[in-house]
C-alpha cells in the first residue's frame, strides 16, 4: 500500500513521555505512531481506549484492528486518502470507527508523514480525537435549515432545491411539472379562538394529511404559517394536476376533531404547471401564488394560473399599493417586546417590531407585508423608517430618565449592503443625539451569507462606532458554524423553533444545549427567543442561558407600556 524501505533504524515516537501521556490521556486526546511500511503501531497512548472502546495492548497486537473497525462506506477513501500524503505533506481525515462495544462514531484524525534522514518514509504520527457530538450537532442544524420543525416538512429553501432539479428532469425527459399553492382558510380564526398552541396542532394535522395523499416522488413543503406547496413530478399531462388539487381539496375538507369538537377548514388552492405557465422556478411559483389569492377572493376553492391573470388586483398587489403610501398615511407604527435578564429580572432591552394598520383592510400580518416589501424594495423604505423612529423613540425615553436599556432593529440583507447604510445610521444618531450604545442591529444568518465580504465590513465598520451586532434566528440556516467566528456579532439569538418543542422532540434541548454553549464559548451574549412556557424557561436556566425573550415574559407592547414597565424592576413570573 505504501512505499516500503528495506532497512530503517530504531523508532522514537515524540509522544512516548509520562508527562505528555498525563496531559493527553486528561484530555481524551489519542496520540498514535504507526510504521510506515507495515502500519504496526510503535506507540499508542492510552486514551484510545476511551474513544475506540479497545485498549493499547489490543492495537499493539492487532496491527489490523484499526482497518478492520473503519466503518465500511468510509474505508475506500481514507485508505486513499493515506495513501495520498506526500513528502513533508499531512491531512486531517474525518471517518467513522465501530467501537468495541457496538455502534458507530466519528473520529477526527490528523496525520502527519516522517521521513529519515535518506527521506525513507519512517512512520505516520497521527492524533485523533472523538468528534462524534459535533458531527451530530452539525447533522442535526443541516436538518434543520432544510425542514420546518414543527411538521417536519421541507421548507422554503428545500423546496426550491428540489423544484430547480425537478424542472431540469422534466426538460430532458419532455414531462410536466406542477405546482400547488394551498392557504388554510380562516386559519386565523382558530388561531384567535383556541390559542397557538392549538393553532399548531391543527398545522400538524394538516402537514400530515397532505403528505398521506401524494405520490412518493412528490415533494411538500410548509411556507409558513398556514401555507403548503406541493410540487408534483414527472406528470405525463397537465390533467393530472387538476386531479391532484380536487384530491387536496377534498381531504382537507374532512373535519378534525380535537378535544371532543369538530373543526371544518376548507383550503384555497392555486396551480400552476411547466412549460404552459412559465420556465423558471420562481415564475411558477409566483403564478401559483397569484392563482391561489384569486382562488380564496373569488372562494373557488382551486384555481388553475390563467395567462393574464398577473395583471389582475390580488390581494398581494393591493397590499403593495398599498404600502406605498403607508408612511406618508401614518399607518405604520411600532411594537416593543422586552428582552429579560432572568438573572437580575431586568430588561435589558427591546426589540422594536413593525407593524401596520391599514385604514380599511386592519392589521395586515407582518408575515406578509414584510414578505411583500422585501420583494419590491420597499423594504429599504421601511427600514430606514423604522431606524429613523427608533432613534427619535429612545431619545425621548433618556429624556424620560427610563433605564438604560437598548432597542434592537432587524436589518435586511438589502439596507446593509447599500454604499451609504452606515452614513444613514450615523445621521439617525447624531439627528437625536441618541448615543451608539442604545442601538444595536440584528441580521439574520442569510443576511450575514448574502455578499459575505462587503457585509463583514459593515458590520466591523459599525462595531468600531460602538454599535453591537445580534446575529438572529441562529441555528436554522444557511452559514456554517465555522463563519460564526469571522462576525463582529456581540450575541447572537436563538431561534425559537428550538425553543418551542421540547414537550415532544428531547433532541431539540440537546442541540439548544449545544447552541448555548457554542455562544458562550466564543465569548457571546446567548438570547433564546420565543420562551412561552415555564418548562421552556426552567430549562434554558438551567442550561446557562440567562437572558430570554417571549411570551411568557411579555408580548410586543406598545410604547406607553414600554414607559411603564421600565420604569421600575421588571419581575420574572415563576
Amino acid at each position: 500500500m505504501l512505499k516500503q524501505i528495506e532497512k530503517t533504524t530504531p523508532i522514537t515516537s515524540p509522544f512516548h513521555s509520562p508527562h505528555w501521556e498525563k496531559i493527553l490521556n486528561g484530555n481524551n486526546i489519542c496520540l498514535w505512531s504507526v510504521d510506515a511500511r507495515t502500519l504496526k503501531t510503535l506507540q499508542i497512548s492510552s486514551a484510545c481506549q476511551s474513544i475506540f472502546g479497545y485498549s493499547k495492548q489490543e492495537f499493539i497486537e492487532n496491527f489490523l484492528l484499526w482497518k478492520e473497525i473503519l466503518y465500511l462506506n468510509d474505508k475506500d477513501r481514507v485508505l486513499q486518502q493515506l495513501r495520498s500524503i506526500g513528502n513533508g505533506e499531512s491531512a486531517k481525515l474525518e471517518y467513522r470507527i465501530q467501537t468495541k462495544h457496538g455502534g458507530y462514531k466519528w473520529v477526527s484524525d490528523y496525520v502527519s508523514l516522517v521521513h529519515d534522514e535518506n527521506t525513507h518514509q519512517v512512520r505516520f504520527d497521527r492524533v485523533i480525537m472523538d468528534i462524534d457530538h459535533q458531527k451530530k450537532t452539525e447533522d442535526e442544524l443541516t436538518y434543520l435549515a432544510f425542514h420546518d420543525p414543527l411538521t417536519g416538512l421541507s421548507n422554503r429553501r428545500k423546496l426550491e432545491m428540489e423544484l430547480q432539479k425537478a424542472l431540469t428532469e422534466a426538460t430532458n425527459n419532455h414531462h410536466f411539472v406542477g405546482i400547488l399553492f394551498i392557504d388554510i382558510d380562516r386559519f386565523k380564526d382558530i388561531n384567535d379562538s383556541l390559542g397557538h398552541k392549538m393553532g399548531d396542532k391543527f398545522i400538524q394535522i394538516m402537514a400530515k394529511r397532505l403528505k398521506e395523499n401524494l405520490r412518493p416522488d412528490d415533494i411538500i413543503s410548509r411556507q409558513g404559517g398556514d401555507e403548503f406547496v406541493i410540487l408534483l413530478k414527472n406528470l405525463s399531462n397537465n390533467l393530472a394536476l387538476d386531479e391532484m388539487a380536487a384530491r387536496i381539496s377534498q381531504v382537507m375538507a374532512q373535519p378534525i376533531k380535537i378535544v371532543d369538537h369538530e373543526y371544518r377548514l376548507g383550503v384555497s388552492i392555486g396551480t400552476s404547471i411547466f412549460p404552459d405557465h412559465g420556465l423558471e422556478a420562481d415564475v411558477l411559483m409566483m403564478r401559483a401564488d397569484h392563482a391561489m389569492y384569486l382562488a380564496k377572493e373569488n372562494k373557488t376553492g382551486i384555481q388553475q394560473y390563467q395567462t393574464g391573470m398577473s395583471k389582475s388586483l390580488s390581494r398581494k398587489m393591493l397590499l403593495e399599493q398599498y404600502l406605498h403610501r403607508a408612511i406618508e398615511h401614518s399607518e405604520l407604527y411600532l411594537e416593543y417586546q422586552p428582552i429579560i435578564d432572568v438573572r437580575s429580572n431586568e430588561i435589558i432591552g427591546l426589540e422594536a417590531l413593525l407593524r401596520w394598520m391599514h385604514p380599511v383592510l386592519g392589521n395586515i400580518s407582518p408575515g406578509e407585508f414584510i414578505q411583500i416589501a422585501e420583494e419590491s424594495d420597499l423594504i429599504l423604505k421601511l427600514s430606514n423608517w423604522v431606524l429613523f423612529t427608533v432613534c427619535h423613540q429612545r431619545r425621548r425615553w433618556m429624556d424620560q430618565g427610563l433605564a438604560p436599556f437598548y432597542i434592537s432593529i432587524n436589518v435586511p440583507a438589502q439596507q446593509i449592503n447599500q454604499d451609504t447604510f452606515i452614513e444613514t445610521i450615523k445621521r439617525a444618531l447624531k439627528q437625536y443625539k441618541l448615543p451608539a450604545e442604545f442601538l444595536k442591529i440584528e441580521i439574520t444568518e442569510r443576511t450575514a451569507m448574502t455578499n459575505v465580504e462587503k457585509t463583514l465590513i459593515t458590520l466591523r465598520e459599525l462595531q468600531e462606532f460602538g454599535i453591537d451586532i445580534i446575529l438572529d434566528d441562529f441555528g436554522i440556516g444557511y452559514s456554517s458554524i465555522s463563519y460564526l467566528v469571522q462576525y463582529p456579532f456581540n450575541t447572537i439569538k436563538i431561534d425559537k423553533s428550538f425553543i418551542q418543542d421540547f414537550h415532544h422532540n428531547s433532541s431539540q434541548k440537546s442541540v439548544c444545549r449545544s447552541l448555548v454553549a457554542m455562544g458562550k464559548n466564543l465569548g457571546m451574549n446567548v438570547v433564546a427567543e420565543g420562551v412561552e412556557e415555564f418548562e421552556q424557561y426552567h430549562y434554558l436556566c438551567s442550561i446557562g442561558c440567562d437572558k430570554m425573550q417571549g411570551y411568557y415574559f411579555s408580548r410586543p407592547i406598545s410604547q406607553d407600556l414600554v414607559e411603564s414597565l421600565t420604569s421600575h424592576i421588571y419581575t420574572v413570573k415563576l
